[in-house]
């Protein structure tokens, strides 16, 4: 075939077309990465991302145009010449096996071998060392320690390494910083520097925008399978990306708060859960949205958690609308009380199910009449969730997990809407999701309150905290440190509670 068009990139990809059953995932896509450059790519969930990161890694092949690397064209790869081309990728579901080491992990597929053929453990253990110390992690991850006992950071670390051992000088990043707490972003970001200055071409996948501000050199934003545009980032903003991204402006991301809190509906009293939570106090009301904020392992997921039945009581109580509160997910269930669970993935869906299966879940008993399940009945209440939570695509076979993320997430929060709940805890409802998305999933949450349904938001993103709620609870090591109300409210003000560096606390509305 003829020459690349792009003979100063180390990766391009020209007009580039998949269809999935008539459904164009990609239409005419062109991409190119240079040696050195960190090359953002954003869109909506479902714009084609994923599609595109398939591709380059050889799990998709194109229906049309073709892959410039190294100088040597492709209609196509597989996942096996993708990695003897240098392709890597780091997914937010790690690939890393929990019960051998970190240096066995890393050269899993490439282990050294001595001179009859056996694994040389030695130097193995050596060449993971100096895997770590290129990305500043020798000091604090030891090569012989058990993946499982990392933190969800060095076991990033690791996948990062993982793939430079098996010599990857393009790099993909799907989503990396949606798995980490706050604190390891900027050891994160280090990383990525430190590759880009040792020539790698790293392809970016995030939705915090202000993360491709930080670290990116160009950023090529999708939509409905087609390439909008390509942006130098110092010469692009916020805005605009958005703007690209779902084709509007995007002025009122959190819609205004119009009503006013009303009876309590549940309340916490001296709450201790599993040895990790303490003398848990508080209350939330109807038509209310109550925050809850923390570092990773704080306490606040273990606290809703508990509140539907999913973690053991160790003392205290929750009472739920002048009743102690049932100690089952079922139970919490049939009175209104539910859960939208950081983890969608595992908690939140059966990913082999069709939308229609995981929506009708736990509403069956709406769809049944003298004992039969009415299938007309059915089929009208999950297409009408569909086309509320703008499920796309609008088809109610579709398998879970062929869904976008943000998809995902539509299905789980329409199941339970569907359930009539009285009270609705969304735990990191926005991780993973685009722009657009999140705009819904704030819209659905006042439309919540403005029916008198009480909602608890627990949540890493202190920007959609600030902006949704009506007071938030501060978490710091399995204890409120403090509750703020609305004038207050300021990323300062949580980060001082959150990391105990105040003794300040704002007082109780």
């Amino acid at each position: 075939m003829s020459e690349p068009d792009f003979p100063q990139a180390i990766l391009s990809l020209k007009n580039i077309h998949k269809t999935f059953g008539g459904i164009h995932a990609l239409a005419d896509v062109s991409f190119d990465l240079n040696k050195g450059e960190i090359h953002a790519l954003v869109g909506e969930n479902g714009a084609g991302k994923s599609t595109l990161i398939k591709i380059i890694t050889g799990a998709y092949t194109p229906d049309a145009g073709v892959i410039q690397i190294g100088g040597e064209v492709y209609e196509g790869l597989t996942p096996t010449v993708a990695r003897r081309l240098g392709i890597g990728a780091v997914y937010q579901e790690f690939n890393l096996l929990p019960d051998l080491s970190v240096a066995e992990n890393i050269f899993l597929e490439t282990p050294p071998l001595n001179k009859i053929g056996l694994i040389d453990t030695a130097k193995r253990a050596r060449d993971a060392y100096t895997f770590l110390e290129r990305l500043g992690a020798h000091t604090h991850i030891d090569t012989s320690e058990l993946v499982k006992n990392l933190t969800v950071g060095e076991q990033q670390i690791v996948e990062i390494a993982k793939a430079l051992a098996m010599n990857a000088h393009i790099l993909i990043m799907d989503e990396p910083s949606a798995v980490l707490p706050s604190a390891d972003l900027d050891r994160l970001f280090s990383i990525v520097k430190t590759l880009r200055s040792e020539g790698h071409g790293i392809i970016y996948i995030s939705h915090r925008l202000n993360e491709i501000f930080e670290i990116a050199d160009r950023v090529t934003v999708l939509k409905d399978g087609q390439t909008m545009a390509t942006r130098v980032v110092a010469q692009t903003n916020s805005a605009e990306l958005v703007r690209l991204m779902v084709g509007r402006e995007m002025t009122d991301m959190y819609p205004p708060k119009d009503n006013q809190p009303a009876d309590v509906l549940l309340e916490a009293r001296d709450l201790c859960i599993e040895g990790t939570v303490f003398n848990v106090n508080f209350q939330v009301r109807a038509c209310e949205v109550l925050g809850m904020a923390g570092l990773g392992g704080s306490g606040r997921t273990t606290v809703c958690r508990a509140l539907v039945g999913l973690g053991k009581i160790r003392s205290g109580q929750v009472v739920y609308r002048g009743q102690p509160a049932p100690r089952s997910t079922a139970g919490a269930a049939a009175v209104g009380l539910v859960l939208i669970p950081e983890d969608r993935k595992t908690f939140g869906l059966v990913l082999n199910q069709s939308v229609r299966f995981n929506v009708s879940l736990p509403n069956l008993l709406q769809f049944q009449r003298g004992g039969l399940l009415r299938g007309q009945n059915e089929n009208e209440a999950v297409r009408r969730v569909i086309s509320d939570v703008q499920i796309r695509p609008e088809d109610p076979d579709m398998s879970a997990e062929n869904l976008s993320g943000g998809n995902q997430q539509k299905v789980v929060v329409g199941k339970w809407l569907l359930a009539n709940p009285k009270l609705v805890i969304f735990d990191e409802p926005t991780r993973g999701i685009d722009v657009g998305a999140k705009a819904e999933i704030y819209l659905r949450i006042r439309e919540l309150t403005r029916n008198g349904v009480g909602v608890i938001m627990a949540s890493s993103e202190l920007p959609e905290l600030i902006g949704i709620c009506d007071r938030i609870l501060v978490f710091h090591e399995g204890r409120v440190a403090g509750e703020l109300v609305r004038e207050d409210f300021s990323e300062e003000s949580i980060m001082r509670l959150a990391t105990a560096t105040s003794g300040i606390t704002a007082p109780a509305s």
